[in-house]
Order: C-alpha cells, then sequence, then structure tokens
C-alpha cells in the first residue's frame, strides 16, 4: 500500500508508545499490565527494527512528533540504544519536523549518565511512585521481594540535580486507597511533585488471579478522588497540577480535556512492542485480536492503514447506548477502552464514576462563584 494521510484519523499525526524491552523489568510490580509474563527474560528491540520503524515513522508525518518509550522498563535497552534513536531522528529529520521524546521508568537504573543525556536532549521523564514508602513498597517489589522505594526516590534526587523536574504516576490499588491523605501529603509535601498522575488499578479481564482483591470499584474511587479534589484545593498551590482533576475541570467548563481517556482520542495512538508487533495501546496487549500487524513483515503504512486498525477505529468511537442521554458525554467519551466491559464497545465500567466526580466538581465551582458574587475572591485551578 502507497503513503496515506490517515483517512481513518482525524488526527494529522499519531503518536507511538514504543516497548522497546517489552515486558522485561527489574522490578515485579504485583498489578503490572505484563505480572503473569516473563519479565526476567532481556528483550531489547533490534537496532535494524528501530531504524526501520524511525525512518517508515518519520516519512509519514510532519509537523511536531512526540515519541513515549516504554517498557517493562526501558533503561534496560541501555544509554546506546538510546543514543541510537537521538541519532537516528537526527538523521531522519525533514524540514518542518520537531521531536519531543518522553520517557516512562521506575527511576532504579537513573545514574549521572542517564540524567545527563535527558537534560541533553530535552527527554521529558514519567517516574511511576504510589506515594510514601507503605503505599509505594505494598506492591512495587523487586523480583526478590525487596523494597525499591529508596532507589525511586534517589533517581528522583538525581534528575532534579541535573534540571530535570519528573512527573509522577501513582497507580492505585484496593488496598492503598485507605492511605489517600498520606499519599497525597507525601506528594505534595515531603517529595515536592508538582506533576502527577493516578491510574486505577482495574483488572478487566482477570489476568492476574493474586490480584482480583486489589480492582478498585467505583465507590472507592468516588472516594479517593473527592478527597484528593478537597485535599488539592486546601493546598491552594498553583503549580501542583493533577492529571485526574485538570480533566474533570476541563470538563466541566467545556473545554478540552488532555487526556486520551477523557477526549475520546484512544485512536491516535499505537503501541509497538520490541519485536515488531503494533496494538492500539500498551494496555491492550491482551487482545489478540487488536493486532495490528507487525513491522518485522510489513510496511507501518500498512499497518496502520489496515483492517484490523480501522476495525479497531469504528469500534472504540462508536457511541455507547448508555452515554447517549448523559450530560457529561462529550466530556468523558465513555473513559479509557482498556476499562471498557465486555468489549471495546463495551461501557467504562467507572461511569457512576466519572458522573459523580463531574458533579462534585461543578457544585464546587458554584460555590467558589457565590463566594466570588460575595465579594470574596477564588482561584480554582490556576
Amino acid at each position: 500500500m502507497s503513503k496515506l494521510i490517515f483517512l481513518s484519523s482525524q488526527f494529522k499525526v499519531l503518536v507511538p508508545i514504543i516497548k522497546v524491552v517489552g515486558d522485561f523489568c527489574n522490578l515485579k510490580c504485583g498489578y503490572c499490565f505484563y505480572y503473569t509474563r516473563d519479565q526476567l527474560t532481556p528483550r531489547v528491540m533490534s537496532g535494524t527494527l528501530l531504524e526501520k520503524f524511525l525512518r517508515e515513522y518519520m516519512e509519514l508525518y510532519s509537523g511536531h512528533l512526540s515519541f513515549i518509550w516504554h517498557g517493562g522498563e526501558p533503561l534496560l535497552a541501555g544509554l546506546p540504544f538510546f543514543e541510537r534513536v537521538v541519532e537516528l531522528q537526527r538523521r531522519y529529520l525533514k524540514e518542518g519536523q520537531n521531536i519531543k521524546n518522553a520517557i516512562q521508568t521506575n527511576a532504579t537504573l537513573v545514574d549521572d549518565e542517564w540524567a545527563d543525556f535527558f537534560k541533553a536532549h530535552d527527554f521529558r521523564v514519567g517516574v511511576s511512585m504510589d506515594g510514601s514508602k507503605e503505599s509505594h513498597d505494598h506492591f512495587r517489589l523487586n523480583h526478590g521481594g525487596g523494597s525499591s522505594f529508596d532507589q525511586v526516590v534517589r533517581g528522583i534526587n538525581l534528575l532534579r540535580q541535573h534540571g530535570i523536574e519528573p512527573g509522577i504516576i501513582q497507580t492505585l490499588t484496593h488496598d492503598n486507597t485507605g492511605r489517600v491523605r498520606e499519599d497525597f501529603n507525601f506528594f505534595a509535601n515531603i517529595l515536592g511533585a508538582k506533576r502527577w498522575g493516578v491510574n486505577d488499578f482495574f483488572d478487566v479481564k482477570a489476568i492476574n488471579q493474586a490480584m482480583l482483591d486489589q480492582s478498585i470499584n467505583n465507590e472507592e474511587l468516588v472516594s479517593f478522588l473527592e478527597a484528593y479534589i478537597d485535599m488539592w484545593l486546601a493546598q491552594d498551590d498553583g503549580e501542583i497540577r493533577i492529571r485526574e482533576i485538570e480533566n474533570f475541570m476541563a470538563g466541566v467548563l467545556g473545554k478540552r480535556a488532555p487526556s486520551c481517556t477523557f477526549n475520546g482520542e484512544c485512536n491516535r495512538y499505537f503501541s509497538m512492542e520490541y519485536d515488531g508487533r503494533v496494538y492500539p495501546c500498551d494496555r491492550l496487549f491482551s487482545y489478540p485480536e487488536l493486532l495490528f500487524g507487525n513491522l518485522m513483515s510489513q510496511p507501518l503504512s500498512d499497518i496502520l492503514n489496515g483492517p484490523a486498525r480501522l476495525k479497531f477505529v469504528e469500534d472504540v468511537s462508536a457511541l455507547h447506548p448508555n452515554c447517549v442521554p448523559c450530560e457529561w458525554q462529550v466530556a468523558c467519551h465513555n473513559g479509557c477502552t482498556a476499562n471498557r466491559v465486555g468489549e471495546i464497545r463495551g461501557k467504562y465500567y467507572f461511569c457512576e464514576t466519572r458522573k459523580a466526580i463531574f458533579g462534585y466538581l461543578n457544585d464546587k465551582l458554584k460555590q467558589y462563584r457565590q463566594q466570588d458574587e460575595g465579594g470574596d475572591s477564588y482561584n480554582v485551578g490556576q
């Protein structure tokens, strides 16, 4: 198939999530998407496949290009691998293109050399961390069952010493919902984090039998998010940006939310494994029917314009019947595809959470407006 500007997408550029080491990781986090897979065998994308991907991807698109480097633990690919990434990006850069790299890491392998590299090449760095030591070490352990907390804090501090303020991703499990206040205080006042997001653990396909009792339910998530909103408002720090609050606030204010789990842009992304297999997202590798193709044997343009991806775009964009009358539909878009129950066209499990929190924030905003009309100032989300 010849090069196309993908008619299956309203987006000018599709964003790749590249799993350069597959499931390979130096930690064994209980809630990981890949916990039941082999995470000990070293796997690294070949230089040949890396170059083929970058050459074909950069030929397809113009303008701003974003690359998200993921794992497993992507730093296990080694610094020379990412030096090669930067070299190839420069080689295939076309006039009018600009590049932004982001990497998601557990930070345990960060040293001065890695931090220097990230700073020199303007990488955005995300660090996975679940809160205070008690919360973090509940599930984020190494393969021997040992703590990873101190190593993560060390990695974050090294990044900061080199002028990089990482974003934090917190994964919320059932056991950690009871530590909401301790964890917010840790992030905001001890770690001094300025940007973080919350991933709720929900094993929709019950793949990890050992974690079945750790999936979050709607009642727990509503309670958690209301507490986070209240603490964020009480903190009164305009520099703290919490992804979920920003997304909900955008919906209440009638603006476009930044995250794909709110704005309906799931089909803006695709994810590639270390061996060339291409899926919609790194959260959907457990759906074999969603395999778009393999870059080892197909051109990228054929994969992204192929029937498997076209079918996914159709399914993921279909409006669920329950969404039709919902006042928050345009602010929610039936949530994250990976947490839809039954199938890709199914209903988002946390639908009731979304409704409750949109309403909670909307009421908060009304209260602040009433105070403002009475002569008091307010500053929500600034």
